[in-house]
């Protein structure tokens, strides 16, 4: 695959998607696009990959998103899984501590990366795709739509070239420019307190911990990386400016009380400005916007990325069903339904947790510090904190794609199993394409629980039936076992029979043979516009995923 394709030439004049920035968001949105089989061309204007650790906090969301497009055993060996996280006061005295067990997901919940290893992964596996093509050094000058395309007037270090595409995802960051061509605006506020970013390499450093020290003398957090690397954020307090704090004297007597200092090498030093910002409208007409285009949050909840990853699992299977001919073009209008709410909550608990860690002034930590040492007389308590109930599992707001009520299970990501084959056991996302429907059922076939219309619909959407601990005769039907005791106890509380879950793993409806499915009246026209489509996706690349 060329790094920097002539997208003024022949038919690469025109594309289904463009996506706007080659950061991890549009990366990821590149994979997600050219395993449905789409022509993507995603533009960057810097001459190649960044390669700056910016975010270092992943989720079990992303994780379980890398599998899906097949690069999961690409980026695992640079993953700090499963560390503490422990909130101490000034005197050391633990205020909270994490000690999240493993998630219902199939990966780990919370950990540390090294940035330029994500993109690197991320970038490699276009590779796989001849449908995509990856233009560094082009920046977009402008872009105009119309009810056909959108029309891009692209910079390139040889002059001025145009590319037409049937959609445009704009992933290019909290400055956006695309942002403001729509007349989207981010609302919200950008906090007065800026931080200095300091990433390290040291030899056997022995951090092992995400360590939050909410002292007012010097709000400080600390986090390990990958191999010899260590991250240090300190608070600029009042008083201090920009051009001091980055001072080579001052970064090292910052780190002067927790390393020898001769054992420190400086890789990166920058002073951040947190914002609390959310768009007003995260699309226009053809043109999308995701990641830190459309929101941006405190590090405090560890969500930058991750929320952008999460627009991307959002949007690119509504996309390729829009390209596929499967749905007509309304299904787009879920993606704001669907994640703006929860990304809002995400930045208010990212403000909530920073509240906890920020205050300056020894009277106000006093009170934080008593306050928590009532709570932590709660047995209680101490158990929510030490799981990670303070971060809530992933969920989607309802929409036409999803069922109505008040059914609590609806929105949720399903949980991802230990299961068994003929030959083999395995996540249950190995037996799931990219972009594949799944109709789930717990000791039943799923497919005795459908509508006629609603088999046909599936059928013609590629789906995967899977009957978990039942017989089956019908050919359609995948039989495996599944001995997961946490799975079976949340499938037991939850009256967990049939369910229908969205390429994007999200728990879209329980299935219901005595009528049609709401979730499916979108795809209803599917087959007489599209005409029938193989079972199988258009690649199936989830990690290990069956033939």
């Amino acid at each position: 695959m060329p790094t920097e394709p002539d997208v003024n030439s022949g038919p690469q004049r025109r594309c289904q998607v463009a996506i706007i920035g080659a950061g991890p968001i549009g990366l990821m949105f590149a994979n997600l696009l050219g395993a449905a089989g789409l022509e993507v061309v995603i533009l960057e204007r810097n001459p190649e990959l960044l390669g700056l650790p910016r975010a270092i906090a992943y989720d079990a969301e992303t994780l379980r998103l890398f599998a899906q497009i097949g690069l999961f055993d690409a980026i695992a060996p640079g993953l700090i899984q499963d560390p503490r996280v422990v909130y101490f006061n000034a005197r050391g005295r633990t205020l909270m501590e994490m000690n999240v067990p493993r998630s219902p997901y199939g990966h780990s919940p919370l950990g540390t990366f090294y940035q330029p290893n994500f993109e690197r992964a991320l970038l490699d596996g276009l590779t796989r795709f001849q449908n995509v093509r990856v233009a560094f050094a082009h920046h977009v000058a402008d872009l105009e739509q119309d009810a056909a395309g959108v029309a891009l007037r692209i910079m390139t270090p040889d002059g001025k070239v145009r590319l037409s595409a049937e959609y445009v995802v704009a992933c290019d960051g909290g400055a956006s420019a695309t942002r403001d061509k729509i007349g989207a605006r981010a609302v919200g506020s950008t906090y007065l307190e800026r931080w200095l970013v300091v990433d390290a390499r040291i030899e056997n450093h022995g951090v092992d911990t995400i360590t939050f020290r909410c002292d007012p003398r010097r709000p400080t957090v600390q986090l390990p990386a990958v191999g010899s690397r260590v991250r240090w954020e300190f608070m600029q307090l009042p008083g201090e400016n920009t051009e001091d704090l980055l001072r080579e004297e001052t970064v090292r007597s910052l780190l002067a009380p927790y390393h020898d200092l001769d054992k420190v090498e400086i890789e990166r030093k920058t002073v951040y400005a947190f914002h609390a910002r959310v768009v007003d409208r995260w699309r226009n007409g053809r043109v999308f916007l995701a990641g830190d285009a459309a929101h941006m949050m405190p590090p405090f909840a560890g969500q930058g990325m991750n929320g952008g990853m999460k627009d991307a699992a959002n949007l690119s299977w509504k996309l390729a069903a829009v390209l596929g001919g499967q749905a007509s073009a309304e299904i787009l209008d879920t993606y704001e339904v669907e994640r703006a709410r929860n990304v809002r909550a995400m930045v208010n608990l990212s403000r909530r947790l920073g509240a906890v860690i920020m205050p300056t002034r020894p009277a106000v930590a006093g009170l934080r510090d008593a306050a928590f040492a009532c709570l932590n007389l709660s047995a209680g308590f101490r158990a929510f904190i030490r799981r990670g109930g303070v971060l809530p599992p992933p969920r989607i707001s309802r929409s036409s794609l999803t069922a109505r009520g008040k059914d609590g299970l609806i929105g949720q990501m399903a949980p991802q199993p230990e299961v068994a084959g003929p030959a083999s056991g395995a996540p249950l996302d190995h037996w799931l394409g990219c972009h594949q429907w799944l109709a789930l059922g717990v000791g039943l076939d799923p497919v005795a629980e459908l509508s006629k219309r609603d088999r046909s619909i599936l059928e013609t959407l590629g789906a995967r039936f899977i009957c978990l601990n039942a017989s089956t005769s019908d050919p359609m039907t995948s039989g495996l076992r599944c001995e997961d005791s946490g799975f079976l106890a949340w499938a037991k509380r939850n009256r967990v029979h049939g369910l229908l879950v969205r390429p994007d793993r999200f728990i879209a409806q329980r299935l219901d043979r005595r009528a049609n499915l709401r979730s499916l009246d979108m795809f209803a026209p599917a087959p007489s516009k599209a005409g029938a489509r193989s079972r199988e996706p258009a690649l199936a690349v989830a990690d290990g995923a069956a033939p």
